[in-house]
Order: C-alpha cells, then structure tokens, then sequence
C-alpha cells in the first residue's frame, strides 16, 4: 500500500461488490458519506455503526466510545448498545490493559450506554493498541441522512475544529511539541480529549437539520466532502468562514498539520434549510455550542469548493482526504 488511512470509495466499491448486502429491510447500507446502518425493525429502525480507534492511545478506549456514539447520534438517535473489540500488544501490561476498560467505563457512563459482549485478545505484531467499537441504537421517529441536503441549505460547522487531533497530538506526541508549545498549552489541549462527544447537540438540534455528519478521519473537509459526495451537490464555504482555536493552531503548527485536515470528532457537519436556519442558531446559542455558518449547497456533482473574500476559487476538494494525523504515525 502507498498510502495510510481509509481506501478510496472506487477501491471500497470493489471490496463491496463482493459481499452480499440487499435486504428489504435494509434502509441505508454501505455507501460513501453513510457512516451508520439503517435496519427496518418492528416498528421502527436500528441504527448501527462500527469504528475502529487506530491513531490514538493513551485514551483510546475513551475515544472509542465517544467517536462510534456520535455517528449513531448524527442520525437522530440515541446510542445505546455497545461491544468493543480490544486488540492489545504483547508489550501492554494488564493494568495498561485495565486502563483502556476504564476509560471506556467512564465515556459509557457519559452517555448512559450498556456494554453488551464484544472480544478482547493480546494480537501479535501490534504497536499499539486497536479497539473496533459497535454501537446500536434503536428509533420509532425520524431517522437523518448524510444524503440529505438540498440546494439552497446553509452549511454550520458546530463544535471545535480539530480538537480530537489536537487531543491525541498533546497526549500522544507530546516529545515534538516540547519547546515549540508552552507546557500549560499541552495540558489544555490534553482536555480536548474529553470533548468529542456530538450525542447531547446533536440530539438537541436534530428537528432542525435535513443532514449531520460528524466530522471524523480527515477532519472537517473530509465531512464536507462526505456530505456533499453523498448528497451529489457541491458545497462553497468561504475560507476564513471557519474558527479554530487558538490551542489547535498552535500544537498543529507546532507539528506542521492542517486543522481542517485533522480528526475532528466532537464537530459537526450540518445543513440546514433557509427557514430553520434561525431556529437552529437561537437553539445553540442557548446551550451555549460554538458554531459558524460557513457556506452554502449548490447544485453540483459532490465537491467542496472553498472561496475567498473575494470570491475566487482557492481550492475544489472532489476527492477523500487522508487525515493529517499519520503524518505522525508515519514518521
């Protein structure tokens, strides 16, 4: 492999189209953009979703919860079932193992889900740890698309922009920021950790929104991309539309990452139409969710097109993205 990170969906397709998936029960199967399952049950849906953590470790077990959680809540729905598969390195002691249940203990706690079965085994040839988390959640109402957006929405960018990565780059590669970041920096990034979590915003806000999507691998235009790629329209966002804290540029500069290319849980990608537009910034005001207003849907062919302050093109997206964060890895 030349690269790191997920597959291009022309290479997914041709993985897919090996495995059997039609089923009339099955609203949303695998396909770009669509991170969670769809399954018509009794008298409403399940909505299921699988993500592995790969990129980070010292609080993996806490971003494996948060980070499948949030792609079950961006449909509408409330995550509840959960089964982890913990993959540890012959290294790992047992109470560094114990540590990662812990963390996956307290993120549960959090969000009030139930940890249901799943796998744990020490796997050899591993690095560092990998756990793969299941997460289920059931609903009788409305269930939200990535697909969704219409021509006309207005895109909002809600939650902090590269704080997942910034988290893992503070705890993970902390050696590479000493002398470039000042410590009490690191530190506050390290809390960034503890705040991916999208379940309780997008719960709150999801009778707003004709699509959400979290922002995950590839940070936020990789969302965008998703986004529109699923909806096939294009998407134009002004470049200094988007806010980024102050922490998150400096450890990304420190390492020489973009933000907007960086894992971003914790954000999400909203469209929403004109007239909710109001009701949907007046909800987030009142729980206090920082959030900006970046672009607007057009009709077009699954690109994101970024502008600036005078309307020329800077850049048109109309492929994935891979994340900033193995830049590191790599190295």
């Amino acid at each position: 492999m030349d690269k790191t990170g997920k597959f291009s969906w022309s290479i997914m397709n041709r993985f897919l189209s090996l495995l059997p998936s039609m089923d009339p029960d099955l609203v949303i199967g695998p396909m770009q953009g669509e991170d969670a399952a769809v399954i018509r049950f009794k008298d409403g849906f399940l909505v299921t979703h699988v993500d592995p953590i790969t990129t980070g470790v010292k609080k993996a077990g806490y971003l494996a919860v948060h980070v499948a959680s949030n792609d079950i809540a961006v449909r509408g729905v409330t995550p509840k079932w959960f089964m982890p598969v913990v993959l540890i390195p012959r290294h790992y002691s047992v109470e560094e193992a114990e540590e990662l249940f812990s963390d996956m203990g307290k993120a549960l706690s959090e969000i009030r889900g139930v940890a249901i079965g799943g796998h744990t085994e020490v796997t050899p040839g591993l690095d560092r740890p990998i756990i793969a988390m299941t997460v289920i959640g059931y609903t009788n109402g409305r269930v939200i698309s990535t697909r969704d957006a219409g021509e006309g929405d207005y895109v909002v960018v809600i939650g902090r922009i590269g704080g997942e990565g910034a988290g893992v780059i503070a705890w993970d590669f902390g050696d590479k920021l000493l002398g470039k970041v000042p410590r009490d920096v690191i530190e506050h990034a390290r809390s960034f950790i503890y705040d991916v979590s999208i379940v309780k915003t997008a719960l709150a806000i999801k009778d707003y929104v004709n699509t959400m999507h979290d922002a995950t691998e590839g940070g936020i235009l990789q969302a965008l991309r998703e986004v529109a790629s699923a909806s096939k329209k294009d998407i134009v966002v002004l470049d200094k539309a988007f806010y980024i804290d102050e922490e998150v540029k400096r450890i990304t500069s420190a390492v020489n990452v973009d933000p907007l290319r960086l894992l971003s849980s914790g954000c999400i990608v909203a469209t929403v139409a004109p007239g909710y537009l109001d009701s949907l910034l007046n909800e987030l005001k009142k729980h206090g969710i920082r959030h900006s207003v970046v672009g607007r849907v057009t009709r077009g062919e699954g690109r994101v097109i970024i502008k600036g302050d005078s309307g020329e093109t800077i850049t048109i997206i109309d492929s994935d993205i891979t994340d900033e964060i193995y830049k590191l890895w790599n190295k």
